[in-house]
């Protein structure tokens, strides 16, 4: 029984690391952003960044965050990166953050590489089982968060549907109140 679920886990996983679009267009009914908050209080959590220091979660507090999940194997999280440094770009000096959250791709120094070979410009941190756990979890690769001003998961993107960065553009605009 554990070989079949984790021969469905596999299949899943490499299913989702695909250009199929699939998205949650449930803004409506937003989620609070567990990773602000480990239980009632205000406690925060550090993530490491791949180039050293630490994004506190605070950090993004008053900003709309991209937040995408992604794995260095994964061939259209790759082709996205330009596309997200380009977001970066054209959103500088507005309240607006970009966060790759690396996962299931080895230790840090084997990512570091990786993070220059694809000439990433926005923040990359390091995630694990928490991190993962805190958006309620990824079944696939790239998945891609639109997180409000707030903390609150405003939409999900599964995969890499052709038109992603315009709907990630438009959840912006709306969310900054544009």
């Amino acid at each position: 029984m554990k070989k079949i679920g984790l021969v469905l886990l596999v299949a899943l996983t490499i299913l989702s690391c695909n250009n199929t679009p699939a998205v949650d267009t449930s803004g409506n009914k937003p989620v609070v952003l567990r990773l602000l908050k480990t239980d009632e209080s205000q406690t925060t959590h550090e993530l490491k960044k791949i180039n050293l220091g630490v994004l506190e979660t605070t950090d993004l507090n008053g900003k709309v965050a991209v937040v995408d999940f992604w794995a260095t194997w994964c061939h259209p999280c790759i082709a996205e990166i330009p596309k997200y440094n380009a977001l970066k770009e054209k959103y500088a000096g507005q309240d607006v953050e970009i966060v790759g959250v690396t996962v299931e791709s080895g230790s840090m120094e084997d990512i570091i590489p990786k993070i220059e070979e694809f000439q990433m410009k926005y923040q990359v941190v390091y995630g694990d089982d928490r991190v993962v756990e805190a958006f309620g979890g990824v079944i696939g690769f790239p998945t891609t968060f639109i997180v409000s001003k707030n903390g609150t998961i405003h939409k999900r993107y599964l995969g890499s549907p052709e038109n992603k960065i315009e709907l990630l553009e438009k959840d912006i605009e709306t969310l900054l109140g544009h």
